[in-house]
């Protein structure tokens, strides 16, 4: 039997998510929702039944019967559409961001609470990229030993399109809910506390502040260091970022090209004043079927078939959205924000 899959909302992602839906054998669009001239486009570009369309979301939880809702919606209207598709019994996945505040994020808590029965997932595609998946695998066969140490460095230049042009904090607010799930993938641990700082470069298109330092205390006792722009000028990294896990043994980096190195540590005998260049290995990337939104969209599958827990349920995509909220926070207060105490 085939998954009825409602999706909500149609622009740069939505479309992503129908292309996908139409391609997947294991699974039927029951019905989609956006504006009537996004309805008109899906019906000559994507062929999509026009009794399928709707241009009122609630509407389309009403009146279809899926089993599961995928919301793609402006952020606003998420918690809105969570709710009705969860009374309507539908099962979930959401795309970022996943609350628009923390009192929202509480109160998604305590809703799904009420549908102990119901799936209810965040799509974080970063993690399902190979080489992200690479780096986790080797710490997990322990490869660099205790991991202690995370750096993280995003560089890329402004994206203004949309609601981005006039936040506060872009990066914060829009890009590192990806990068500070990565942190927590990587180290297998929750954020204990953040401090963070913000500011805007001068040559900034953007009118709020897209850079962004801040320290990050694990609560294994890793230190996470982030350093991020989206006003950056010259190279860019990534939109995963650079990254360099450092263990007692060694250490895992990944650049802008999606390469995994990793370098042994290797005791000098004495001191050496040239500078020492190691070549590393580079970790070869596991072959998958699925990457990125595609995996998560058939893992999410196969948990409701199986009745197993998707990997980035909302209970454990809320503690990544409170790393952002905490940092948001102690960009503005200029002090250290505790993580997990911002939720209660």
């Amino acid at each position: 039997m085939k998954h009825k899959i409602l999706l909500l909302g149609m622009g740069f992602w939505g479309r992503r998510w129908l292309e996908l839906i139409q391609k997947t054998q294991r699974c039927e669009l029951a019905g989609v929702a956006g504006s009537p001239a996004e309805m008109e486009e899906l019906c000559g570009t994507y062929g999509v039944d026009p009794a399928k369309t709707f241009t009122d979301f609630r509407e389309a939880i009403a009146r279809t019967d899926a089993g599961i809702a995928v919301v793609v919606l402006p952020g606003a209207l998420h918690f809105e559409a969570d709710k009705l598709a969860l009374e309507k019994g539908m099962d979930l996945i959401t795309e970022k961001p996943l609350a628009m505040d923390l009192e929202e994020a509480k109160g998604l808590l305590r809703l799904k609470a009420l549908y102990p029965e119901r799936k209810f997932m965040a799509s974080q595609n970063y993690r399902w990229r190979p080489h992200n998946q690479a780096i986790k695998r080797a710490i997990e066969e322990g490869r660099i030993g205790k991991v202690e140490s995370v750096l993280l460095e995003f560089r890329q230049q402004e994206d203004l399109q949309g609601y981005r042009a006039g936040l506060e904090m872009p990066l914060l607010q829009d890009v590192s809910i990806h990068h500070f799930d990565l942190i927590r993938f990587f180290t297998g641990a929750d954020c204990k506390d953040i401090y963070c700082r913000t500011w805007r470069p001068s040559w900034s298109l953007f009118k709020g502040k897209p850079s962004a330092e801040a320290i990050l205390e694990m609560d294994n006792g890793v230190r996470a260091v982030y350093q991020g722009s989206w006003a950056a000028r010259g190279k860019e990294s990534s939109w995963d970022g650079n990254f360099t896990v450092t263990g007692n043994e060694g250490c895992l980096t990944l650049d802008a090209d999606g390469k995994v190195m990793l370098y042994k540590h290797e005791r000098a005998e004495e001191v050496v004043l040239d500078t020492r260049r190691q070549q590393g290995e580079e970790i070869a990337l596991p072959r998958m079927e699925y990457v990125e939104m595609e995996y998560g969209f058939h893992m999410f599958m196969d948990s409701v078939e199986q009745g197993a827990k998707p990997e980035t349920t909302l209970e454990d995509n809320v503690k990544s959205f409170a790393m952002v909220m905490a940092g948001i926070q102690s960009a503005r207060d200029h002090t250290t924000v505790d993580c997990k105490g911002i939720l209660e």
